[in-house]
């Protein structure tokens, strides 16, 4: 039986999936339009732009690291399972724990240095957008605030992050 602690961080990250997906959505869609405009620009056009493929190349980072946070509670990265399915329940337990904690603090240490160095290159702008190099860099902390949000949430449910992508959170 779910009990109601476990509903709300259930319903918490849920939302917040969901919210990823229309940001992923979006960008998605801008990155197709740039794209495009780009194969248009350099071949109608004879001339193509600088900033289209500027952008196009930020916003896949930005989508790689909200993408990385997304597909987490669902199992959704590459993993290999050969010791995994060979566990014993209380072992599988363990070890989901260590990798859960292995998993928090990697990304811990990635959001704290992604601030820093999104901080460091602030006053650089980038070639053709002109905006502070803060912004595209800033992917880096926030995917891995977010990476460590959605595991603590499916901890404090009591449901661990599956450890392939056959189980379900």
């Amino acid at each position: 039986m779910i009990s109601r602690k476990d509903n709300v961080f259930r319903r918490i990250a849920t939302r917040i999936e969901r919210l990823l997906d229309g940001v992923m959505a979006l960008a998605l869609v801008v990155m197709l339009c740039s794209m495009l405009y780009q194969v248009f620009g350099r071949y109608v056009l004879q001339h193509a732009p600088g900033w289209s493929e500027e952008l196009a190349r930020y916003l896949m980072v930005w989508l790689t690291m909200l993408g990385s946070a997304c597909v987490l509670r669902s199992g959704g990265h590459i993993s290999v399972t050969t010791v995994t399915d060979r566990l014993s329940p209380a072992a599988l337990t363990w070890a989901l724990a260590v990798r859960d904690a292995a998993l928090v603090a990697t990304s811990g240490i990635l959001a704290w240095w992604g601030v820093l160095f999104a901080e460091m290159n602030e006053v650089q702008e980038s070639a053709a957008l002109e905006i502070p190099m803060s912004i595209p860099y800033a992917a880096l902390p926030v995917g891995a605030v977010l990476i460590v949000l959605l595991v603590l949430l499916a901890r404090l449910g009591g449901r661990p992050i599956p450890a392939s992508a056959g189980e379900s959170f």
